[in-house]
């Protein structure tokens, strides 16, 4: 029932969000890439070459994206005095073998301070535990957290933060007053149940049955079957709302409509790219089923992040470094559009965030200073972001906005209705 693969998936996004907790920063080896002069930083990103028989996509020029913005910080001196050295690999994101290969060179080899970009779970432990490297765009389970022995950051809301946020907008718009509601989700989501479930007990909602449905996601049809069976009995306890729990947003849907269901609760869904994966299914959907359905999610949509000046700017710099290539528009693209505006929407978010903690770390840089300079960051905009950001606290995904969208039957699609913070 998953859209794709996250191996395949996690590169054409910032990065993927999961719960998150605070991190214990260390200051081992606190010199290694730092030098009175320069700042010696691994920039990973997907090796779209090495999937090419799998997946053809075009996201840009990583290299060109991240190298520009460096150049442009050193030329007006670095940062205290320090000028970026970036130090670039591309990472088949099929398996995990080539990321902690990476990982190795980068940190032992190359022995960068901090690394930006393309992360994969397993591989977070090589920088943050085996060889206490702090990196930029990732982010962590809780269990991770508590492990990690370097700072990390990433500019997506986690589940942690986000959840909260939503559901707490969800009922100031009245969704469920008044209500029965039943919570579902897959094996998988638990950990987000358990986020979702304390919540809406606090906001006083009126829980009447919750669900997880087990069945793995490889056997579609038995899946399938039993989300029938779980609205079977959402719909005899009444419930007229079911909040589906990330994966659940485009299966539970997707299973009403297959099993032709006469069960038309209003679908709330905790993650955006979930229901909107129902939407784009090409076997279509049903108005009725997503009549008054609401969602949201920390990703900023395209009208926002391409239109914001700061990322105008951003991009008009990396277009002059690289006047041939094309960075289409992604508000105007149809689904067989070049996603060739990836690579430097990741730089720009990810570079900025990075020097904008450099700044706050100050002139002694080390994993310790890093991780304090961080945390005074408390309303920090980035290109695009669409709102603050508040690193501190623990808040290693900075907390920040997020966007609420309702279906709409008219246009078709799922409308940004607000933003939260």
């Amino acid at each position: 029932m998953r859209k794709a693969s996250a191996a395949l998936a996690a590169f054409l996004f910032f990065s993927v969000g999961v719960e998150l907790a605070t991190t214990t920063s260390a200051s081992a080896a606190p010199e290694q890439g730092v030098t009175p002069s320069t700042i010696k930083v691994g920039v990973t990103y997907a090796d779209v070459a090495a999937i090419r028989n799998i997946i053809n996509v075009d996201p840009g020029d990583y290299q060109v994206a991240y190298k520009t913005l460096f150049d442009q910080i050193n030329a007006k001196g670095g940062i205290d005095g320090r000028k970026i050295v970036p130090v670039f690999s591309a990472v088949n994101p099929l398996g995990t073998a080539a990321a902690a290969t990476t990982c190795t060179q980068l940190t032992e080899d190359d022995k960068v301070f901090a690394v930006l970009g393309f992360f994969q779970q397993p591989d977070t432990a090589c920088y943050l535990q085996t060889h206490n490297v702090p990196i930029i765009g990732a982010s962590l389970t809780a269990q991770q957290a508590q492990q990690a022995k370097a700072p990390w950051y990433n500019n997506l809301i986690s589940d942690s933060d986000l959840v909260p946020k939503e559901m707490a907008v969800f009922k100031q718009e009245g969704v469920f007053k008044g209500k029965k509601v039943a919570v579902v989700g897959t094996n998988i989501d638990q950990p987000e149940i358990n986020l979702v479930l304390p919540v809406l007990h606090r906001e006083g909602v009126d829980v009447v049955q919750t669900a997880v449905n087990s069945v793995p996601d490889t056997d579609t049809a038995a899946q399938v079957q039993e989300y029938g069976t779980i609205a079977q009995r959402f719909q005899s306890a009444g419930a007229d709302v079911v909040v589906s729990v990330g994966n659940s947003g485009n299966g539970f849907p997707s299973a009403l409509q297959t099993t032709q269901s006469t069960y038309r609760p209003r679908i709330v869904a905790t993650d955006y790219t979930d229901l909107d994966a129902y939407v784009s299914n090409k076997a279509g959907y049903t108005q009725s089923i997503l009549k008054d359905a609401v969602t949201a999610g920390g990703i900023p949509p395209a009208s926002i992040w391409w239109n914001d000046p700061t990322m105008k700017r951003c991009f008009a710099t990396i277009q002059a470094a690289e006047p041939s290539a094309v960075i289409n528009n992604p508000v105007t693209a149809t689904a067989s559009t070049p996603v060739t505006w990836t690579a430097p929407q990741t730089a720009c978010v990810q570079v900025a965030l990075f020097a904008d903690i450099l700044k706050a770390a100050g002139k002694t840089l080390t994993n310790k200073t890093f991780a304090s300079g961080a945390a005074t960051l408390t309303h920090l905009t980035l290109p695009g972001g669409g709102g603050t950001f508040n690193f501190s606290s623990g808040h290693n995904d900075g907390n920040g906005p997020v966007f609420v969208y309702q279906w709409s039957p008219t246009k078709n699609t799922l409308a940004l209705k607000t933003t939260v913070g």
